[in-house]
């Protein structure tokens, strides 16, 4: 009886936990991914390079959604920036910066509503986004695993295909899907959650404040921003919207609600709340990722599984535990 129960309170409890977020000390968590979309060459380095250097400093990681050919002209176009090519390469190393595919072209070929993919043939579809990955492979030498359609419009052949492709996630707006979070055509969707934009600090907090207090709201919050929200005028990059980035790390971090991540959840970084209340300085958990991934639910059944075999090593000592008593009895 004693194991039955059990049993029933650690899978009840797993659900809870996947569905709401990471409880540590009765303290529930959310995750949170940046998401930069227009990574290419030719394109707001200057802006590319001051984000970037944010996240070096706060020690908070991004998905890079990388277009790898804007342009008809021949040729893998990410090799022909020789600033950006260099400067790529020497970030790849780094684990905070996942190298994601953001399209292809970045163009739109339909006419419905902007969009790269929305409408195409299954096998167009394919070619192109495999010529993409084929070119972040060779120009970078990462294979991405993250797929972010071009205006955050595709359709289910694009989800095939990249699925085919071998990727893993699959970034868009929920409108795409109707999804915020979860599985579609075998592939992982995760939608973006709240657009930086310009919108103020204030205003981020608010939105934050809302999904982190909704208990209806999924474990992850993706926050969307592009280069070109960091421009200023005639060229330069505004450091004020730069230090709103860091400042609003900052709110997230003291908030001791939140864990960092990627959408390929190669890497989490987090804030811990020690017992004084006050959050210690972002530390790198690459290192207890493995311990992490169980203990947090990272994949979609780890938890799951953890808690499956810590009941049934209860449910073996309970069962010896009677054993021993049933058989003192008959002494």
């Amino acid at each position: 009886m004693f194991a039955c129960l059990l049993v029933t309170t650690l899978l009840f409890s797993t659900v809870q936990g996947n569905a709401q977020g990471v409880t540590d000390n009765g303290q529930t968590r959310k995750y949170v991914i940046f998401r930069d979309d227009d990574v290419a060459p030719r394109t707001k380095f200057a802006e590319l390079q001051a984000v970037n250097q944010v996240h070096i400093d706060k020690n908070v990681p991004v998905t890079l959604g990388i277009v790898a050919h804007q342009n008809a002209s021949a040729g893998n176009q990410l090799l022909q920036d020789t600033q950006f090519l260099n400067y790529m390469r020497l970030i790849a190393s780094n684990h905070l910066f996942e190298f994601a595919q953001h399209g292809y072209t970045h163009q739109s070929v339909t006419m419905v509503s902007p969009s790269e993919f929305y409408g195409r043939p299954y096998a167009v579809q394919y070619d192109t986004i495999k010529k993409g990955r084929d070119d972040i492979k060779q120009a970078f030498g990462v294979v991405p695993t993250t797929f972010i359609p071009p205006f955050d419009k595709s359709d289910n052949n694009t989800l095939k295909a990249a699925k085919a492709l071998g990727f893993t996630e699959y970034s868009t707006a929920y409108r795409d899907f109707n999804i915020q979070q979860g599985q579609s055509k075998g592939i992982k969707v995760e939608a973006a959650s709240l657009e930086f934009g310009n919108k103020s600090l204030a205003s981020l907090k608010n939105e934050t404040e809302q999904f982190l207090n909704n208990p209806r709201s999924v474990d992850t919050l993706v926050v969307l921003y592009h280069p070109s929200d960091f421009s200023g005028p005639n060229g330069t990059v505004n450091s004020q919207k730069v230090k709103l980035l860091a400042d609003y790390m900052d709110y997230l971090k003291g908030t001791g609600r939140v864990q960092f991540t990627t959408l390929n959840r190669s890497l989490t970084t987090e804030s811990p709340v020690h017992s004084s209340g006050v959050p210690s300085p972002s530390e790198t958990n690459a290192s207890t990722n493995a311990v992490d991934d169980i203990l947090t639910g990272n994949g979609p059944s780890s938890g799951f599984s953890a808690l499956l075999v810590f009941a049934f090593v209860a449910l073996i000592v309970v069962g010896f535990v009677l054993l021993v008593g049933r058989l003192s009895a008959k002494r």
